[in-house]
């Protein structure tokens, strides 16, 4: 049976819109831009922004470091 690298990843905390998730190491390159993209374009198709939503991201060993 074939794991995704993502089937450990839990979503811990939402603040605003800040997100913080617990992902191993190994995937928290590849988690981080999937949730760049997806909340970077989280309005389509219903609608387009002339502004862009930019995400910053970053990871770390627990919030603070990461924060």
């Amino acid at each position: 049976k074939h794991k995704s690298e993502f089937s450990k990843t839990d979503m811990l905390l939402q603040v605003h819109d800040e997100l913080l998730f617990e992902v191993s190491e190994d995937a928290a390159d590849q988690l981080i831009d999937i949730v760049k993209s997806v909340m970077e374009n989280a309005a389509e198709p219903v609608l387009r922004l002339d502004v862009p939503l930019v995400v910053d991201a970053r990871q770390g060993a627990n919030w603070a470091e990461a924060h």
